[in-house]
């Protein structure tokens, strides 16, 4: 008899344990704000996609540090879109909104196109993306209502490739450029063709000859021909952007190999260490943009000794502060509105408010939703100095290239 009431008692503790242990779990579980992030953490987008989540990572990590949002921890819920596939980029969409739950989608850039369709188009969680395109400020701005949950965090295109010509004729301040004649080179992409473009544009209003104009197919190593047409016209600038470490590593050494007195810009393949190791000191002096320059303000400096001592290295000048900044811009909106499931309301406040973030105020007031170049919000040109260093323009001074040589005559 004692046996048995024993058994009962021990089956009753058991029971209990086990509601207990439910009670206690369950609510904390539910509890969870959750960050959703599609990177592209495998693949030939992997170094961008590791800074990107580095980002993501000190942001939850500093949210947490004060308490999380509302009261209510913060986790960072991550899925590996590779090489920006469409059917990847879906896949994100199916784990991350419909299992996972997340409230917000941040991304640096992930596929250009199928992103936009899949986050923006089907769903209203607020969506912040760092693809720097004209056409994703078209689509928000002529469908208002399907992408109201849409925010870009760079500057499009366009306007790097204005930057880029301002880098390209800097030097005429200082030297006599041998002619005014420009090559361009572009991968069959919108981001180069509207980059280049760009230059292309503002040189032939200044009167430069287009003496190249060429689209060429990503996976391209072999430049012997670009490098015959180059080397027949001799250009006092080329513009090339391909965002492919392989591509413009090989493009840069060939072109070393026998250089023209050209100034060089690679876009934003210049800030990459992959194409700085594999160039080496062949680098020095060429020019690109930089996408993610943190402001010499007190906050920022803070912001990157914290960075340095959490992943021990520099920030990289790629995407770690703009998703950070993105995940700050909706936490300020998400405790306005009271209630981080209320897409509709954060989104709005979103769009109504500024943030002064890392990298400037972003301001999407306006019908694409998306930031400009403003004195409030820079973009960022660099030079190669050699050793992983980088000028940069307006800040530091920029040097003829030593490749050029002999050098052009100073005015």
């Amino acid at each position: 008899m004692e046996k048995k009431v024993l058994q009962v008692l021990l089956i009753m503790l058991f029971a209990i344990g086990i509601i207990t242990l439910g009670a206690t779990t369950s609510p904390a579980a539910e509890n969870v704000i959750k960050i959703g992030a599609p990177l592209p953490l495998t693949g030939d987008y992997a170094a961008d996609g590791e800074h990107m989540l580095m980002g993501l990572q000190l942001a939850e990590e500093d949210l947490n540090a004060a308490g999380g949002i509302l009261g209510r921890p913060v986790k960072l819920v991550t899925f590996d879109i590779k090489n920006l596939a469409a059917e990847d980029v879906n896949a994100s969409a199916e784990y991350l909104i419909k299992k996972e739950k997340v409230d917000v989608i941040i991304e640096g850039y992930g596929g250009f196109g199928p992103d936009w369709l899949t986050f923006g188009a089907r769903y209203n969680v607020p969506f912040f993306h760092g693809s720097g395109s004209n056409k994703a400020n078209s689509m928000t701005a002529n469908d208002p209502k399907t992408y109201s949950n849409m925010f870009q965090v760079f500057s499009p295109e366009t306007e790097y490739g204005k930057r880029a010509y301002e880098g390209l004729t800097y030097f005429e301040k200082f030297y006599k450029y041998p002619n005014k004649k420009i090559a361009l080179v572009f991968g069959d992409f919108d981001w180069d063709i509207t980059y280049t473009k760009a230059v292309k544009d503002l040189a032939e209003k200044d009167g430069w000859e287009i003496v190249l104009n060429e689209k060429v197919p990503y996976g391209t190593t072999d430049w012997g021909a670009i490098m015959t047409k180059i080397r027949k016209s001799k250009p006092s600038a080329i513009c090339i952007s391909i965002l492919s470490v392989s591509d413009i590593s090989s493009f840069v050494k060939q072109f070393m190999e026998n250089p023209t007195p050209s100034l060089l810009d690679i876009s934003y393949m210049v800030v990459f260490t992959e194409v700085q190791d594999a160039v080496g000191e062949g680098l020095k002096g060429v020019m690109g943009y930089v996408t993610s320059y943190v402001l010499p303000t007190k906050e920022g400096q803070e912001w990157k000794a914290r960075f340095k001592k959490k992943f021990d290295m520099e920030v990289p000048l790629t995407t770690s502060p703009s998703t950070y900044d993105s995940v700050m811009i909706w936490v300020k909106a998400v405790e306005a509105v009271g209630d981080p499931t209320k897409y509709d309301e954060i989104n709005a406040f979103v769009k109504a408010h500024p943030y002064k973030g890392l990298l400037g105020v972003y301001d999407f007031n306006n019908p694409g939703q998306g930031v400009s170049p403003s004195k409030d919000f820079p973009i960022a040109y660099s030079q190669y100095e050699g050793g992983g260093k980088l000028a940069f323009f307006g800040v530091d001074e920029f040097k003829l290239p030593p490749y050029i040589v002999p050098p052009w005559p100073k005015k």
